[in-house]
């Protein structure tokens, strides 16, 4: 009689402590050359056998169906089926007689055995990797509450074995930032985004392109804020956040406006910021002779300023103006910076109202929640309805809890560290405008200016960012003492929400 021998190893953690398929092999030669069987055939699979459709599964039992060979040796029954499926192909096949014999390292199984000695150790190792796979997803459970991620570590970040933790990726992670920012701009694609990355050396750990969409993936994630979601819930994550939560809602406002934006050949680094005085319609722009020039779009149908075209070149001296009335000396800034930090002590009353407001979001969670109880106690409303809503209250307080505690964190830290950055920031704003290519004069608009508004090619007015329009009107030749009298009145109001433009 003519036997196969069958190893099989699953890639699933659960099936670590099997024999390796080098090591089931070798036993089972060994047992062929003890008992003078003859082997016809070796098949190796990697492969769970949790599910039906093991195509090497499947290619031995045609083997067995032609005849060709009758006697399957296998270490243990559970690595010919793990499921009723092929567990019943099994069966049926020994039954039939089209197999004659099913050898294992412990036992021997023929046509005349009690099929259902055969059938229990098959139902056994079924329920086995279920009882299994219901332990994984508890344990997994436990892990997240606890702000761990049980998964294999997302891009931009790598997995600590010695303390099995999610830590910072220094190679990769800063393309992270770089894809939301860019996805932000607002006219790049995931693909345009993908090229860009590679042009500038991003790779795969193959050597390989982050295609789009892996870049679509990394936009959507959640998980770079800190925040894990799993089955729709959210958990706090002990792993440090890549972009701030702000940022990400942004991107995924801007998904929600264009689930597939308009890959643009040119990019206009002005577009998007420039409106007609006479009209209010926006500008566009064009490429003509090898330059980029700015013209209403006349969307009213009563301008004439669409007639006219206006070189961007041009335009780039009125904004470096616009731009110079934020600088002040980063000797100034210092001064204004340790005499605040000295007076101030502090934004300890800031961070107090904060902490009282999310503390009282808190207590209006829990209200809401005994009431949804109460109702569903009540049967006033379905369980599937308690059950979303409950989901839903769940992942609110998840995102309270975390804004808390980096409140929390805050109580020690002076809001003048932010507020200097602003000040610098603009500062420089001018210099790195004129020197900065076209993605870089785009963000620095992005981040400082609302709009500004042309008449008769002339720039009539101009809307600034808040706090960039406080510090646009502030004397740049006054005393110290007025520039930290605008300082210090400013602090709890505009500057305060610096965290927004960052």
């Amino acid at each position: 009689m003519n036997y196969i021998i069958y190893t099989r190893k699953s890639t699933d953690t659960e099936d670590r402590q099997v024999l390796s398929l080098d090591s089931q092999e070798r036993e089972l030669l060994e047992i062929a050359d003890k008992h003078n069987l003859k082997v016809v055939k070796t098949f190796r699979e990697s492969m769970s056998a949790k599910s039906a459709g093991r195509p090497i599964f499947n290619e031995m039992m045609a083997l067995v169906e032609s005849g060709k060979a009758r006697g399957i040796l296998c270490w243990k029954l559970d690595r010919l089926a793990r499921n009723f499926v092929d567990g019943g192909k099994v069966i049926d096949s020994l039954q039939r007689g089209a197999i004659q014999e099913i050898r294992t390292y412990e036992s021997t199984h023929l046509p005349s055995d009690n099929v259902l000695l055969l059938a229990v150790q098959l139902g056994m190792a079924n329920q086995y990797i279920r009882d299994l796979s219901v332990n994984v997803k508890r344990g997994n459970r436990e892990k997240l509450s606890r702000g761990e991620w049980p998964n294999h570590a997302p891009f931009g970040y790598l997995n600590d074995k010695a303390t099995k933790t999610v830590i910072v990726d220094p190679v990769r992670s800063p393309y992270v930032v770089r894809a939301f920012d860019l996805y932000l701009i607002g006219s790049y694609s995931f693909k345009n985004i993908s090229d860009i990355l590679y042009q500038e050396g991003l790779r795969t750990k193959s050597g390989k392109k982050v295609l789009r969409g892996h870049i679509q993936k990394i936009i959507t994630s959640v998980f770079y804020t800190g925040i894990m979601k799993r089955e729709g819930k959210y958990y706090n994550g002990n792993h440090q956040p890549l972009i701030s939560k702000d940022t990400f809602d942004k991107a995924q406002g801007l998904s929600g406006n264009r689930s597939r934006p308009r890959p643009q050949k040119l990019f206009f680094p002005l577009r998007g910021f420039l409106t007609c005085e006479s009209c209010g319609c926006m500008l566009t722009a064009s490429l003509k002779k090898g330059h980029h020039y700015y013209y209403c779009t006349n969307g009213k149908q009563k301008c004439d300023e669409h007639k006219s075209y206006l070189r961007e070149n041009t335009l780039y001296q009125s904004i470096a103006e616009i731009l110079g009335s934020l600088d002040f000396t980063e000797r100034k800034i210092e001064l204004m910076y340790q005499a605040a930090k000295a007076r101030s002590g502090g934004d300890t009353e800031y961070v107090q109202k904060a902490l009282e407001t999310l503390q009282t979001q808190l207590e209006s969670l829990k209200t809401k929640e005994m009431k949804l109880l109460d109702a569903f106690l009540a049967e006033q409303i379905p369980k599937e309805l308690y059950d979303q809503k409950t989901l839903e209250l769940q992942n609110e307080r998840i995102s309270t809890m975390r804004q808390l505690r980096e409140t929390k964190s805050k109580q020690t830290v002076s809001t003048l560290e932010p507020v200097k950055e602003v000040f610098l920031r603009a500062s420089r704003a001018k210099k790195e405008f004129l020197e900065g290519d076209d993605t870089k004069k785009h963000t620095i608009l992005q981040s400082l200016l609302w709009n500004l508004s042309l008449k008769d090619k002339i720039m009539a007015s101009v809307s600034l960012k808040s706090p960039y329009d406080i510090m646009s009107k502030a004397p740049k030749n006054g005393g110290f003492s007025t520039k930290l009298r605008d300082l210090d009145s400013n602090q709890d109001n505009d500057l305060q929400r610096v965290a927004s433009y960052r």
